[in-house]
């Protein structure tokens, strides 16, 4: 009695363990419709982990490349971005520069703009035009007639995510939605963009409406440059005042979780970020986070569920956090001049207008401390400098990695003070210029010798490419031949390829439907019951047990058959002896 007792037990005790098993491990797929807000989606629930592993899981991660970079972890998310915002690096890039929507983490741009272009005080009075919007994506209950200060309009924006409002910021700065999109677009021009079109201010879908991870990075550094914006980013929830036309408060929430302390993606180094979903972008999301010393934004599109944005977000912050550190560049590196950065190191007679004295102390000093974000312990001997943008008496140089930037600064130009007047401001003797003197006549024998060298080398290029014609006029077969055989040997080399991408790419659909079954067959076994798989395991021992009856009885079978060949071979011997 005592043992069907403890048996029953057990079988409750498995039975209850399924059944939390389903209930944790039912995937929540989002059922939105077209331009759906994730906003309102992802607080219906906490996502878990579904068995759809999309196909750009498996591009690779061009940041890993670097030698002796960190590995970053794969990610599901098409395209993903960790950068330092205090020093540009990238520390984590897979299809930085790739075209995607962006769907509502465009309010950043959106938000930016207004705080560039209005105050916080600043009274918004809201047009018809808060309708024009999808019916079913994310809305404050903006009316038409409606006013609200821009604090409040913005904290709508970030938080709820209110498409109506950022279409009212739209037309009170610009006039229309057309005139804030080209505004969105000179902004991100002027950030350093390189494929990013904005055509509306909220983010539902437009085909003509994209960025990358790369582009969003700058765009989040930018805005986060700005306190108020920082605020807005930051704050979790928000009581927004009456208005003309509502008597009650409005409460906005921020739909970030991971500063969400009672959220399970609650993380103490998320400093705030925006959310984002529609149908034909997935969900994108933008973290800041600040932890080390350090200041980083994650860039995630196109990713595939809420839940793994912020799982993965989580997993790339700490990557960034715990394997790189910022140093300054090498003290003893030796910066271009100024005169170099603006390509004037050769002057030519200009050269005599100045003292040499003067000219050699005219270098180009930090105007501030420059930081570099390197893997820990690297340090900085393998760096090198570019210097762009040389305007006036500024520049700035990039820090580079094996062509990977990883830092960049301000510069500016400091001219040292003369101790005599420059010979330029005196009178110029013309005559004295103009009379042959021995660095004008090394100057002139130097730029002889150039032209020379030029016109030597280009009557070697023309007789090489004269030879080059008279061979195939005189050996046209000849040249047709070869050059039908390396046309063949390139078909053949093509054909390969395809053959040899196509057969990787069976061997991975085989791989994916053998982890389908796989996991078919583990979650049959988990819906059965002991008793079932009792059955089961009796029915299958002993079909094998019938299985090895069966091959002895074979074996046997064949042993008398032997048994029978050997003995009618002795007949036949002992037959042909007597013989």
């Amino acid at each position: 009695m005592r043992r069907k007792n403890l048996r029953l037990k057990n079988i409750l005790c498995l039975l209850m363990a399924f059944l939390l098993a389903v209930s944790t491990g039912v995937p929540v797929m989002a059922e939105e419709g077209e331009g759906y807000e994730e906003d309102y989606g992802e607080d219906s629930g906490e996502e878990e982990e579904t068995e759809y592993i999309p196909e750009e899981y498996y591009d690779p991660i061009e940041s890993n490349d670097l030698k002796d970079w960190p590995q970053g972890q794969a990610v599901q998310a098409a395209s993903a971005v960790v950068m330092d915002l205090d020093t540009n690096a990238l520390l984590y890039s897979k299809n930085a520069y790739e075209k995607m929507y962006p769907a509502s983490i465009t309010k950043i741009m959106t938000a930016m703009l207004a705080l560039e272009k209005g105050n916080l005080e600043e009274e918004i009075e809201f047009s018809e035009i808060v309708y024009d919007i999808e019916s079913d994506s994310s809305h404050a209950g903006i009316q038409p007639g409606e006013k609200m200060d821009l604090r409040d309009a913005l904290e709508g924006l970030m938080l709820e995510s209110a498409n109506d409002i950022a279409n009212g910021l739209a037309e009170h700065f610009c006039g229309s939605l057309s005139a804030f999109a080209d505004e969105m677009n000179a902004k991100a021009e002027e950030l350093g963009c390189v494929n990013t079109h904005f055509t509306n201010p909220h983010g539902l879908h437009n085909e003509n409406h994209y960025t990358c991870a790369y582009d969003m990075a700058l765009i989040a550094q930018a805005a986060y440059k700005i306190p108020e914006f920082r605020e807005l980013a930051s704050d979790t929830l928000y009581t927004c005042s009456e208005t003309n036309l509502t008597e009650e408060k409005r409460y906005f929430v921020n739909h970030h979780k991971m500063i969400q302390q009672e959220s399970d993606y609650y993380a103490d180094w998320c400093t705030g970020g925006k959310t984002g979903f529609t149908s034909d972008a997935w969900n994108t999301l933008v973290t800041y986070g600040e932890k080390n010393g350090m200041r980083l934004v994650c860039v995630l599109l196109h990713e595939n569920g809420a839940g793994r944005a912020y799982l993965e977000t989580t997993d790339l912050m700490n990557y960034g956090f715990d394997q790189f550190e910022q140093i300054k560049p090498d003290e003893g590196k030796r910066y271009p001049t100024f005169y170099e950065a603006m390509k004037l190191n050769y002057l030519g007679l200009v050269e005599e207008l100045f003292q040499a004295d003067a000219l050699k102390r005219s270098t180009m000093e930090i105007a501030k401390a420059g930081l570099v974000t390197l893997p820990r312990g690297m340090g900085a001997e393998k760096l090198s400098g570019k210097v762009t943008n040389v305007e006036n008496t500024t520049a700035d140089i990039s820090y580079l990695y094996e062509e990977w930037p990883v830092g960049s600064e301000e510069l500016t130009v400091t001219l040292p003070e003369w101790d005599s007047p420059l010979c330029f401001e005196k009178k110029l003797d013309m005559q004295a210029m103009a009379a042959p003197t021995s660095s004008r006549k090394a100057l002139n024998e130097i730029e002889t010798t150039a032209l020379t060298v030029m016109e030597n080398t280009k009557d070697v290029f023309q007789k090489i490419l004269d030879s080059s014609s008279r061979f195939i006029e005189e050996n046209t077969l000849l040249v047709v031949c070869i050059g039908s055989l390396l046309l063949l040997v390139l078909v053949i080399f093509i054909i390969i390829l395809i053959c040899r991408c196509t057969r990787e790419s069976r061997l991975l659909r085989r791989r994916r439907q053998e982890e389908k079954e796989r996991l078919r067959i583990e979650e049959e076994i988990e819906k059965k019951t002991t008793e079932e798989i009792e059955i089961e395991l009796r029915a299958a021992m002993e079909q094998e047990q019938q299985r090895r009856q069966r091959e002895a009885a074979r074996k046997e079978e064949e042993r008398i058959q032997e048994e029978k060949l050997h003995e009618t071979e002795r007949i036949l011997e002992e037959i042909n002896r007597k013989e």
